[in-house]
């Protein structure tokens, strides 16, 4: 998980309105929220953000005429709405506030759901009606303010129900005196703000009324706020806090950014540093909450797996196998990121395979696998030289080697140029295209064999490469090919640096953990053989083992930490090798590693 910062800061308060000393005589107000829906998921925090802006309305700015509805039906939203046209005086602002759920038809018409709208009856006012009721009266603007979803998917996450397909951009209202802000733009989720109760965009409205946002466009603050502060303030603190996938409206015509939506009295908000401290903990919160969801689910799965793998058959093997595949690299996206996710219940996948193969060791009476003994690579093709015309263009062959679909006679030219070539890149690519057919036909094993005749002879410098062998010998070998495992994992971080940006920080952990883990399982291998037969060698190498445990655990440690990641899990297995918690905090330095 994220680091939480050291210093928790606390959102202000946009509740308590500040007391105005004047009153906006002109203008009328209509403030609805939909919280409440009785066949739709509720919409959480959806009446204290109304009851927010009702507040400031009624008390800071001094608006007489404002209704509030909650949880209206589409009759009494109509009506309230035509009441509240009717009651702007000449040159007043009419405000128009909803936060609720909502919809698009498949006309490309955005609606607002009302509460009783159901999954086979939505019931609803079409914006275009509410914009087409504030033309009736005297405002001499007219400001739409809208907290809803319109993706089918609502403010907590919950799927609606409800048909949902591409939505095109906002329309800019033809009338110069209508003006829309939504919270979202297309089918985006709105974002909730859990540690205000607020929804996001709905408190950084609040806040830039209160003050916040004079001066937001680069000027200097100067005692009110215009649409157009307003917008960029919410704009580009709501993609700092709520993440870079959100993007609530912003309306560009040169008139209307002018409107004056708040004058004196106004507050400071936050600076720069608070606001920075508060997105690292609301990142941390919505990094917790995806990855209690997956956990959850792995957990889930981990139950069922583990009743039918409590004896070694064949199928239960493969069924750790894949379990072990389909979360060992676990990641949740946020904000268009990757970050891993450390599922504990692989570690107990991996420690029942080991189990089974130690028994399978015992009962055939063999001994565990000294360290460093080599795996061997496979052996070239010994097929007679001829003439390898037939496979001289690479490239074409590349598209049936992608598919898996190369003929014998095409294999067996491949493998004749790859043994006859003098030429090193010659031999790179056509072990390469061997590999791609190998792959496209989701043949793991001959893509490991190719793999590691390539590694052990060709070339060892393509650090995705070396991951993959290392992760794939990993998933489908036993605890005899840890040290095998740790070797190109090794290669692959020696040529880290052909990975850039969120590649490296994704591949750079994993290999850690890898290396951390697979140390981890040499460790247990070698304190379970030095208790089934107690001699100075055995014992030896368990004390190797366990420093090459505790050192890979710490390495993995010191970069989690050091890239913001997940560091539950390092720090257990580190704990656990070293005997004490001194050595992984800092208080000892990584030992030099032995037996590699």
């Amino acid at each position: 998980m994220l680091l939480l910062a050291t210093a928790l800061a606390a959102p202000p308060d946009v509740d308590t309105p500040m007391a105005g000393t004047n009153r906006a005589r002109k203008d009328a107000a209509l403030v609805v929220s939909v919280e409440d829906y009785t066949y739709l998921p509720d919409v959480g925090g959806a009446s204290l953000d109304a009851d927010a802006l009702f507040a400031w309305l009624t008390t800071t700015r001094g608006v007489d005429r404002a209704t509030r509805l909650k949880d209206p039906d589409r009759a009494t939203l109509r009506t309230a709405m035509s009441g509240a046209a009717r009651a702007v005086r000449g040159g007043g602002t009419l405000w128009v506030y909803f936060a609720g759920h909502g919809m698009v038809t498949e006309s490309g018409q955005r609606v607002l759901l009302t509460a009783e709208s159901a999954t086979d009856d939505l019931s609803g006012t079409p914006v275009d009606d509410l914009l087409a009721s504030a033309s009736t009266g005297r405002a001499k603007q007219a400001l739409f303010v809208l907290d809803a979803d319109f993706g089918g998917t609502g403010r907590g996450g919950e799927p609606l129900g409800i048909p949902a397909g591409p939505i095109a951009p906002w329309s800019t209202p033809s009338s110069s005196k209508h003006a829309i802000w939504s919270s979202t733009s297309g089918s985006e989720v709105p974002a909730p703000y859990p540690a205000t109760g607020h929804g996001l965009f709905s408190w950084l409205m609040l806040g830039g009324l209160r003050g916040w946002a004079d001066g937001a466009t680069g000027g200097r603050a100067n005692g009110e706020v215009s649409l157009e502060e307003a917008q960029a303030f919410v704009f580009k603190q709501s993609r700092l806090l709520g993440g870079r996938a959100w993007n609530p409206t912003v309306d560009a015509r040169p008139k209307v950014m002018k409107w004056s939506v708040a004058r004196s009295p106004l507050e400071s908000g936050p600076d720069a540093e608070a606001f920075a401290t508060m997105a690292r903990e609301e990142k941390a919160r919505r990094v917790q909450e995806a990855s209690g969801r997956l956990l959850s689910q792995a957990t889930g799965e981990w139950l069922e797996i583990a009743v039918v793998t409590a004896v070694p058959t064949p199928a239960g093997v493969e069924k750790l196998n894949a379990y072990i595949a389909r979360y060992e690299l676990a990641v949740v996206q946020l904000d268009g990121l990757d970050v891993a996710i450390n599922v504990p219940e692989v570690a107990d996948a991996r420690t029942r395979l080991d189990d089974f193969a130690r028994a399978e060791r015992k009962r055939a009476g063999k001994k565990r696998k000294k360290r460093g003994v080599k795996k061997k690579s496979a052996a070239w093709s010994s097929a007679p030289s001829s003439m390898t015309s037939a496979c001289n263009d690479l490239v074409k062959l590349e598209p049936a080697a992608m598919s898996g679909t190369l003929s014998a006679s095409d294999l067996t030219c491949l493998e004749v140029k790859l043994n006859t070539s003098s030429r090193q890149t010659d031999r790179d690519k056509v072990s390469r295209v061997l590999m791609a057919n190998a792959d496209g036909q989701g043949n793991v094993t001959e893509w490991m064999r190719l793999a590691l005749r390539h590694l052990d002879s060709i070339d060892r410098s393509d650090p995705d490469m070396c991951f993959r062998y290392a992760l794939l010998l990993s998933r489908n070998g036993t605890v005899d090919d840890a040290d095998e495992v740790l070797l190109w994992s090794d290669y692959a971080l020696q040529n880290k640096s052909n990975w850039v940006g969120p590649t490296f920080v994704g591949r750079v952990y994993n290999l850690y953990r890898l290396r951390a883990e697979t140390a981890t399982r040499l460790w247990i291998d070698a304190e379970d053989e030095l208790q089934r037969e107690r001699t100075e060698e055995n014992a030896v190498e368990s004390e190797e083992a366990r420093g090459l445990a505790k050192n890979s655990a710490r390495e993995w440690l010191d970069y989690g930490t050091s890239a913001a990641q997940d560091t539950a899990r390092a720090a257990v297995l580190c704990q656990t090798a070293a005997g004490s918690p001194h050595f992984c905090t800092g208080g000892g330095a990584v030992e030099p590693a032995t037996g590699l």
